[in-house]
């Protein structure tokens, strides 16, 4: 395809058609009417020399031409965008920036759900998407700027980048409906006699496991689960115990019968933080995300930290 003999205003045709899958829903987003639309596309097809959106019963589905078209077209508009947005400045109300964030399940499971529903009434362009990519990408992604912020306790970024404290946490242990124990605290003896519930996916059974066998001591695990969306379902109906993060534990531990105490050994605290690239540090649009991320106040019954700083020493 010549590059030169494409019409560059079809390219929000095309994103909204993508999205959408629909012309009169594609028509609406880009302010045109349906036979304005019908025309666009019309003549995308005919500059692209294929059908690039078929009708189907589910809709109008993309070609596998005009799929492999749609990572490059959304890139490039989406830059496009931002940069406009950066050089007019960043309006919250009005913006449909994406953002790109990087953390576990973990801080999904924590930091997602306020999120959302404090940028719907705020922000309501907005777009958020996690990656999973692995942890020792993390750095790479937030250099080159596909990545916007990461968030979690992780040590392999605390140098190099700027960061924020957001809560610090401490290891608990959650006891299913069905567990007994002698007394109001879980004892060492009752807790190597469970049966342990453990989330595969999260580093804190690695350091939990590392601390067992400074007593000598090693769990039962009778369940390993990829994530936290079971653990409430799972407890409410068993006898097993989970170790984890406080604030997880006031979470889980809604659910009828299940009930956390201090774990009967030390555990490392926990640093909750958010990062970014020197690049972004005075972007408005980062700044801005930062802000609304430091005021959640998830963990506010836990010792909270807020200062910034830039890794590389003090840790904030």
């Amino acid at each position: 395809m010549d590059i030169s003999k494409l019409d560059l205003n079809l390219l929000p045709v095309f994103e909204a058609l993508y999205i959408e899958r629909n012309v009169t829903r594609a028509g609406r987003r880009v302010g045109l009417s349906q036979p304005s639309m019908s025309n666009a596309l019309v003549r995308l097809r005919t500059q692209c020399g294929d059908p690039l959106f078929v009708r189907t019963q589910a809709g109008m589905e993309p070609t596998p031409f005009a799929t492999d078209l749609s990572v490059t077209v959304l890139r490039a508009l989406e830059l496009v965008r931002n940069g406009l947005e950066q050089a007019t400045g960043f309006d919250p109300a009005t913006t449909t920036r994406s953002f790109t964030l990087l953390m576990s399940d973990f801080a999904q499971f924590l930091v997602l759900p306020p999120l959302v529903a404090r940028l719907k009434r705020e922000a309501p362009g907005v777009n958020l998407h996690v990656s999973n990519i692995p942890r020792e990408q993390y750095r790479g992604a937030l250099e080159s700027g596909d990545a916007d912020l990461a968030v979690g306790n992780l040590q392999e970024l605390q140098s190099g980048f700027y960061q924020s404290g957001l809560w610090v946490d401490q290891h608990v242990c959650v006891m299913g409906r069905d567990f007994r124990k002698a007394g109001p605290n879980i004892t060492m003896d009752e807790y190597i006699a469970a049966r342990h519930l453990v989330v595969s996916a999260n580093r804190t059974d690695l350091g939990i496991d590392l601390e067992l066998d400074k007593h000598g001591s090693r769990r039962d695990v009778a369940l390993s689960v990829p994530n936290y969306l079971v653990l409430a379902t799972v407890l409410a109906q068993t006898d097993l115990v989970v170790t984890v993060a406080e604030v997880i534990a006031h979470a889980v531990t809604a659910s009828k019968g299940v009930t956390w105490c201090p774990l009967p050994f030390e555990t490392p605290h926990s640093h909750i933080r958010q990062f970014w690239h020197a690049r972004f540090h005075n972007d408005t649009a980062n700044t801005w995300l930062r802000s609304h991320i430091a005021a959640l106040q998830i963990g506010a019954t836990l010792r909270k930290v807020g200062n910034e700083s830039r890794s590389g020493g003090a840790a904030a």
